[in-house]
């Protein structure tokens, strides 16, 4: 029986969870914070949003109980939570920049895959596939293409007293 992928990911968020609250608690004059951080992009990154804010509640708790657990006083009470609140603050950014990252990655994946599917490439040689069914190489299908531009509709109505033979097909100058 196959366990599913979103299953092993939880999973695996929380040992690496419970490895470096270990490290923390062990090695508690190490800062360790930037293990929490690459936890937090991991668990946004692979499992989602609300698993990324969540992730982002729960490492500064943990490291709030690590350096609290392990002897660390601060002159005053506050301090640890209001470090604790600036970790939560910082990862709740981090959690947000790594949204819109993959928000940007997966737009420009979509624009290549249609990109992709308006116009073959051969991987072996680089020639061009063109309407007509045959094949041409790049440098030669750059060379006829590059002699036109096309408007879109918009702009060829924008530019319709500039251009007067065809408002859609502009020689370039």
């Amino acid at each position: 029986m196959r366990v599913p992928d979103s299953i092993r990911r939880y999973v695996s968020l929380v040992v690496l969870l419970c490895a470096v609250f270990a490290i923390d608690w062990f090695t508690y004059e190490l800062s360790v914070g930037p293990l929490y951080l690459l936890i937090v992009v991991y668990a946004r990154w692979q499992l989602g949003l609300r698993a990324g804010l969540a992730t982002a509640v729960i490492c500064p708790a943990l490291w709030a109980l690590a350096d609290y657990g392990t002897g660390h006083r601060f002159s005053h009470n506050w301090i640890l939570f209001e470090n604790a609140g600036v970790r939560v603050f910082t990862y709740c950014l981090i959690v947000a920049a790594v949204s819109v990252y993959k928000r940007t990655l997966e737009a420009h994946r979509r624009r290549l895959a249609m990109l992709e599917r308006l116009l073959s490439v051969c991987p072996g040689c680089g020639a061009i596939g063109v309407n007509e069914g045959g094949w041409r190489k790049a440098s030669e299908f750059h060379d006829d293409v590059a002699q036109v531009y096309t408007l879109c509709p918009t702009c060829a109505a924008a530019h319709q007293g500039d251009v007067s033979t065809n408002p859609s097909r502009i020689a370039p100058g």
